[in-house]
């Protein structure tokens, strides 16, 4: 019956006519590089990602910016006020800026082989079969946010920006060089400017986008950053209806689980990294054979507790009016 239900609910026509979560993606990262090309057009200064901005309205790259504090070695109260911005972004939403903004995702996709292909979704299916084998045992405690590699590397790259003066991963990091690129490009075809940076730039990114294809769960710092500072984060998180989840019927569906790009179970967060990891792409939502998953600005607790506040109040307010009526005079 669950199973009846299941493919019932895959025919139902609103699931049909979406654009898919990845299109929407990718339109907001062309639409960035637009914004840019636009600003080197008309010479506005509104810079790229690593620094973007309006005069005295700006927001700086967090990581850039301790970056800048440690090679000073100097308190910056700009830098951080701005780093207390973009902190306040990832806090109400997260690691939005890995599955939307940043070019690493986008670019890796094109250089991704049919091989590499299966064997990352063969990756993301034993994940996912890890957290069914938790779940079926009653196992359903949450990950809890842990330090990896990418905060080994992140703890070195201040590090190295402390010893050497300067921002020595800005260098190499592949959302500045990707801008850096086509702000060349452009340079060479309006102003004819050839530059080595037109090979050097491009080669450094294909060894990252392809040679490196973990960048983003093993190697990138900005990643680790944000995982530290989404810890607070609990707006637009994935959350199971568990009305309609399959798995409240009994059935072992894995299926949000196993297209997860970030290897995270929404269903219990028991996956084999922590829900902090969530870039909000929606390709679990997109996925959801029962559309059992939302992003809602506000968690099920949030608005439990909101709703009975305001029936606590409504009923406060009944019990006073009743209580006003039983002592007028009649």
């Amino acid at each position: 019956m669950s199973a009846n239900r299941g493919h019932d609910e895959q025919q139902r026509p609103g699931k049909t006519g979406r654009m898919k979560t990845s299109t929407k993606r990718t339109v907001v990262f062309v639409v960035v590089f637009v914004l840019v090309g636009v600003g080197l057009a008309f010479s506005t200064g509104t810079g790229t990602l690593s620094a973007i901005g309006v005069g005295q309205i700006a927001a700086i790259c967090p990581l850039g910016a301790l970056e800048a504090m440690f090679g000073a070695w100097a308190f910056l109260p700009r830098a951080l006020l701005l780093f207390a911005g973009i902190a306040l972004v990832a806090i109400v939403f997260g690691k939005a800026f890995c599955g939307w903004v940043c070019p690493v995702p986008h670019f890796q996709r094109f250089f991704t082989t049919k091989k590499a292909k299966a064997a990352e979704h063969d990756e993301r299916v034993q994940a996912a079969k890890k957290s069914i084998v938790a779940w079926r045992e009653g196992c359903e405690e949450r990950t809890k946010p842990a330090l990896d590699s990418r905060h080994a590397v992140l703890g070195a790259t201040l590090l190295s920006a402390a010893v050497f003066g300067f921002p020595v991963f800005c260098l190499i990091c592949p959302v500045g060089l990707t801008f850096a690129t086509f702000i060349l490009m452009w340079r060479f075809v309006q102003f004819n400017e050839p530059t080595i940076g037109l090979l050097v730039f491009p080669a450094i990114l294909i060894v990252e986008f392809v040679v490196l294809r973990r960048w983003c769960h093993k190697i990138c710092p900005l990643g680790a950053l944000l995982s530290l500072l989404a810890r607070g984060n609990k707006t637009f998180r994935p959350t199971v209806d568990r009305s309609l989840c399959l798995r409240c019927d009994g059935v072992a569906c894995e299926t949000c689980a196993s297209v997860c790009p970030e290897h995270i179970d929404p269903y219990a967060d028991a996956g084999e990294r922590s829900m902090v990891e969530c870039t909000k792409c929606k390709t679990c939502a997109q996925a959801c054979p029962v559309s059992a998953i939302r992003f809602p600005l506000r968690p099920a607790a949030m608005r439990d507790a909101s709703s009975q506040n305001r029936g606590e109040a409504t009923l406060e307010k009944s019990d006073a009016a009743s209580s006003e009526n039983a002592s007028r005079p009649y």
